[in-house]
């Protein structure tokens, strides 16, 4: 009786374990993979193109959409007498810059700023203000149409105030840091608050996207 009850236990134990065996198996084929987690900037399924312009940049050459070809870049606009958003912003990519950089990424996006202020912002002007957030990032202005046909074309919005009595204005502008593909064609944008570890790790997330999809 007692090895008939011993073996009784051992099927038992065998039963049960085969069937945690089972439904492990079960789970493993059917336990659904996670969601990547969802983007806090806009990705367009289909890469916008950018209208044809010609700007300056900050070393006074001639800058226009082929110079955001064949590489990754950032584009915010502004101006240098902002006292707030665009230096919080140009100090946030300069952050995103230095994250991206510790990864195995081998070459790190550009970041422009385009001055909507022209009439205050000299290509001289720009390189001294851009230069104190990044060594490498390209300031650019140009004649009013072109900043226009530029801005309409992306969406961006921006007014001038009215001069006080020192010829001081205020520059009202959409704060979106935009993304261009190697394409040359607008990728994705992020509105504010803007963080250099979501723009970091977004940014990778399109990249390698974009990277497949080529393959």
């Amino acid at each position: 009786m007692a090895d008939m009850t011993h073996t009784k236990h051992l099927l038992r134990l065998l039963s049960i374990m085969l069937l945690a065996g089972v439904v492990g198996a079960a789970a493993v084929f059917f336990w659904p993979e996670p969601e990547p987690a969802e983007m806090v900037g806009t990705v367009f399924p289909e890469p916008r193109t950018l209208p044809d312009v010609s700007l300056t940049n900050h070393s006074g050459a001639d800058w226009g959409v082929s110079d955001l070809r064949d590489g990754w870049s950032f584009v915010f606009f502004g101006f240098t007498h902002c006292p707030d958003v665009c230096p919080m912003t140009l100090a946030t990519l300069a952050g995103t810059l230095s994250r991206i950089e510790q990864t195995e990424t081998k070459a790190l996006p550009e970041v422009v700023f385009v001055s909507v202020d022209p009439g205050r912002d000299s290509p001289a002007q720009l390189a001294t203000y851009v230069r104190h957030f990044h060594d490498d990032f390209i300031g650019v202005t140009g004649e009013r149409e072109a900043i226009d046909t530029f801005t309409r074309g992306l969406g961006i919005a921006y007014s001038l105030g009215e001069p006080d009595d020192n010829g001081d204005y205020a520059v009202d502008h959409s704060a979106a840091i935009l993304l261009i593909n190697p394409d040359g064609r607008l990728q994705a944008l992020w509105q504010p608050p803007h963080g250099r570890d979501v723009l970091a790790d977004e940014f990778l997330r399109i990249k390698n996207a974009y990277e497949g999809a080529r393959i």
